[in-house]
């Protein structure tokens, strides 16, 4: 079974909720409520609470706008449009992402070798620090277009399986060994630049972990499995709510090792969207052998990229 709709589309339309026969709607919504509860995040953390009005406040805003962000991925998932809409929207996204959140431009003045150019379209595009919210909202729609865009390649939704695996694995080792590291290590602020950040005002004295920060690339490829997911047929809903499960329960590690530096997204993510999708992976005998010789090459080269740091 390959995840083809085997339903009636007239007959799907009619018994799918408002969201499914809405997703524009739905997707407006969501993010008009991301972009309320960002900015009551950010007033938060300039308010004299008592600790525990703080910490409750704080991952009210946290788990409150994961969710919505998640929502709007999945409802501009569902979308139908062409090719050439998509490119609009992303270059569109892109100049407005440049816009709210000006720290780009000395990402990139620094990349181009000239950093002061960059630093000061920076300090010029700067109006106010609540314009790090439009700057959030920018970066996901940005980051689901071009997720929309990628997923044309895909031609079978059994196919999420091999993509996944080797797109979390490469997530794996740019995080802890390759470039994602490096800037990481060296340029912090570049990191933060292409991330959704929260406004999270937990108090130091508390031990709550939460992720204050989302990458593009998360943003990117869940756009990429849930939009195959919508046009195979498969359990895109499913996917999203598991994805919110295990992203609740991503800051365990921080309370069980303290010193972990960061944390890759993307195999967290995977693991939602195939466990929730998995009766649609199936394969034949010479596809599962084609796999498993693919995975074998691909556990060496990760394997001889770790040994060499």
């Amino acid at each position: 079974m390959s995840g083809e709709d085997q339903t009636a589309p007239t007959e799907r339309l009619v018994s799918a909720r408002w969201s499914e026969r809405h997703p524009a709607g739905a997707a407006l919504l969501c993010t008009g409520g991301y972009l309320a509860i960002s900015l009551v995040g950010y007033e938060s953390t300039r308010l004299r609470l008592p600790v525990a009005a703080v910490a409750v406040l704080g991952m009210g805003t946290w788990v409150g706008m994961l969710l919505l962000s998640l929502l709007v991925v999945l409802n501009l998932s569902r979308l139908r449009t062409s090719c050439g809409y998509e490119v609009v929207w992303v270059l569109g996204l892109m100049a407005l992402f440049f816009l709210a959140r000006p720290d780009a431009f000395a990402v990139v003045g620094r990349l181009v070798g000239n950093p002061a150019r960059g630093r000061e379209i920076a300090q010029l595009l700067k109006i106010t620090p609540e314009q790090q919210v439009i700057g959030n909202i920018a970066l996901i729609l940005w980051a689901i277009f071009l997720g929309r865009l990628v997923s044309r390649v895909i031609r079978e939704g059994k196919l999420l399986l091999p993509v996944a695996v080797v797109a979390s694995i490469a997530d794996i080792i740019t995080v802890f060994w390759g470039v994602v590291h490096e800037i990481s290590q060296k340029a912090p602020e570049v990191v933060e630049t292409f991330s959704a950040q929260t406004p999270v005002a937990v108090p130091l004295t508390l031990p709550v972990p939460v992720l204050t920060a989302v990458g593009i690339g998360d943003f990117l490829f869940l756009a990429l499995f849930l939009t195959v997911a919508v046009r195979y047929a498969m359990n895109d809903a499913k996917a999203v709510w598991a994805t919110f499960a295990i992203m609740l329960a991503a800051p365990v590690p921080f309370v069980i090792w303290p010193d972990l530096a960061g944390l890759p997204g993307l195999p967290l993510i995977s693991l939602a969207v195939l466990g929730a999708n998995w009766r649609y992976l199936r394969f034949s005998r010479e596809e599962k052998r084609a796999l498993a010789f693919a995975g074998v090459l691909v556990i060496a080269v990760a394997a001889w990229i770790v040994l060499r740091h």
